[in-house]
């Protein structure tokens, strides 16, 4: 009988260390999304991002890929980088022919996420599932999907209203769309009671701007949320992409930076040297950082240095604007502040929208014959402007003059 229980508390020990083996390595992915660019006739570069707890034991040093056209593949890891806040980013990237245009659902699912996270039941069991969209249609032409250069690492706090951008643009100036879509799981379904986090107002996204406001969490603890960014070509869809995240929420008496800055419109080859002003009263430093496309520009690109500095102060924007940046969509910069206050540090977003248009017509004559009036320009200093828009009136109009005083 003795020897019977010995080996009975072995079994039981060996099921425990089992289960806290299982728990270990398979309480780690946070956050993810799948991003491609086009290569060549059906080829693209597809690169998966995983953000995954860095003090656990578990690892993927390589994934499985599904396609959506019946294959999978094991992609290697190309990079893993340790960041702030306990997360690392690891990178998969992969080449992938596909067989035929098409839509094609590209994904990527993961056996567990973390324990303990309130908004989406037993979420140790529950697996982490991505995925992106691709559409494959010769009238739309080779297309790469918007890149995302925010990262999602930052924490927030209880009462205080939480701030995110997923920084998102697109390297062919397609527009696009956000929205919160449901967390998913096991080959994609919607996770049973999963719902968004509890809010004291609201928890919404704009759909322009893909700035996310949680007014303002109610509790403490892990979250999860998931993205949806639409690419839009000539008013059709053409790619979706979802970023699934999470976001830690503790008790803290802090508040986010204020960043001031406003849209603005320029001429094509004129300067604009723009202000951004920072403000914070709850910290002594606040990092001032900007993403967006301007930045990336091959031709011409913008100028802006991460700046840290202290609670209040201002920098400029430069951007040395030219004809080739001329078109009728605004550009996007993201402005991310992060400050260093007591407990959790706390970001704030700011985009700015930047308006780029052709200089108006120069040495403009009118020569009225008849009811036509014939009208010439000296030639335009942007020749890739592709027209003006012309107003005429019939009939007089008279108009008050107002003189001012001294």
């Amino acid at each position: 009988m003795k020897s019977f229980r010995t080996y009975g508390l072995r079994i039981l020990m060996l099921c425990c260390l089992m289960a806290v083996s299982l728990q270990v390595f398979a309480t780690h992915q946070r956050a993810g999304e799948i991003s491609y660019v086009y290569v060549s006739g059906l080829t693209y570069e597809f690169t998966i991002t995983t953000y995954t707890y860095t003090p656990s034991l578990a690892d993927r040093p390589e994934i499985d890929i599904t396609w959506g056209d019946g294959t999978v593949t094991t992609v290697p890891r190309t990079l893993k980088i340790n960041m702030e806040n306990d997360i690392s980013k690891n990178v998969y990237v992969t080449r992938h022919t596909f067989p035929a245009s098409g839509t094609f659902y590209v994904s990527f699912e993961d056996p567990n996420r973390n324990a303990g996270i309130v908004n989406i039941p037993s979420s140790v069991e529950v697996p982490f599932f991505i995925e992106t969209m691709i559409v494959i249609n010769p009238f739309v032409g080779g297309n790469s999907s918007p890149q995302l250069m925010n990262p999602p690492i930052d924490n927030g706090c209880t009462g205080v209203t939480y701030y995110h951008n997923p920084g998102a643009y697109d390297p062919d100036g397609d527009s696009l769309s956000y929205s919160l879509v449901d967390c998913r799981g096991y080959e994609g379904e919607v996770i049973p009671g999963y719902q968004l986090p509890y809010a004291s107002n609201y928890i919404a996204i704009d759909p322009v701007t893909g700035d996310l406001v949680w007014e303002t969490p109610t509790m403490a603890g892990e979250f999860n949320i998931a993205i949806l960014i639409q690419e839009w070509r000539n008013g059709i869809l053409i790619s979706s992409m979802v970023r699934d995240m999470q976001i830690t929420i503790a008790p803290c008496n802090n508040q986010p930076p204020v960043i001031l800055v406003h849209d603005t419109c320029v001429l094509a080859g004129t300067q604009l040297h723009l202000p951004i002003q920072v403000f914070d009263n709850t910290s002594t430093h606040v990092t001032l950082s900007a993403t967006g496309e301007p930045l990336y520009l091959s031709d011409g690109p913008a100028q802006f240095m991460q700046i840290t500095d202290s609670v209040a102060y201002t920098t400029f924007f430069h951007w040395n604007t030219q004809c080739s940046h001329v078109r009728t969509s605004p550009y996007e910069v993201l402005f991310k502040a992060k400050d260093n206050g007591p407990q959790v540090e706390l970001v704030s977003f700011r985009t700015l929208r930047i308006t780029i248009v052709a200089p108006k017509p120069e040495n403009l004559v009118a020569i009225p014959e008849g009811n036509v009036v014939h009208l010439s320009w000296s030639p335009d200093s942007c020749p890739n402007a592709v027209g003006y828009e012309i107003y005429r009136r019939k009939g007089t109009k008279s108009f008050e003059t107002v003189r001012g005083g001294v």
